[in-house]
């Protein structure tokens, strides 16, 4: 199976045979848009998921009985993402749209640790799944970090917050770092 990219302005998708990816990522041009990407990976990127230790200090309490849920529509991303949170100790369960999201949400709710939401998906966006947690009344919904690689303007984070969203995260920025502010709003979460 190859790693697909899709480009987040004219959505052309390209895959990649994983095998013949430099370690540490690659650069690449959309021949269709020109748009130009570069794609970073951790160390190791191609081993499986590392096992959690139970006597990791880092590790979250909470870790262990709850998810993080994923809404990515890019399955490279995706894996990207559930790899290095496994790999802090969390569990992590995947949807590649907002409607598949909110259902596996909604099946058992106190099942969540945190919500993590592309907000350009399809069949329902992170917009969308938004809007409906807010719909339903008596809901105790975990926090919500919106992620996009296009709408990261001032105005998009204010109406993403107003809806719920406790935090934001660019796609662009270094996994590692993704992963350390995921971390900050869940410990920003306890200590409501």
């Amino acid at each position: 199976m190859g790693m697909k990219l899709t480009c987040v302005l004219c959505h052309k998708e390209y895959v990649f045979d994983p095998e013949k990816i430099p370690d540490g990522g690659f650069r690449i041009g959309c021949n269709i848009c020109g748009a130009k990407y570069t794609v970073s990976l951790p160390d190791g990127w191609r081993r499986a998921p590392a096992q959690p230790q139970a006597e990791d200090p880092g590790r979250h309490p909470a870790a262990d009985e709850k998810y993080i849920l994923m809404a990515d529509d890019t399955a490279f991303f995706r894996a990207l993402m559930s790899d290095l949170l496994t790999k802090q100790g969390f569990r992590v369960k995947t949807a590649a749209d907002g409607r598949e999201a909110l259902d596996i949400f909604l099946t058992s709710p106190r099942s969540f640790l945190l919500l993590l939401l592309d907000l350009q998906m399809p069949k329902l966006s992170g917009f969308g799944v938004l809007e409906e947690l807010k719909t339903i009344q008596n809901l105790q919904i975990p926090p919500i970090i919106v992620m996009t690689g296009v709408h990261d303007s001032h105005e998009d984070i204010k109406i993403v917050r107003e809806m719920g969203a406790s935090g934001f995260l660019d796609k662009s920025l270094d996994p590692s770092v993704a992963v350390e502010r995921i971390k900050m709003v869940l410990a920003e979460h306890e200590k409501v």
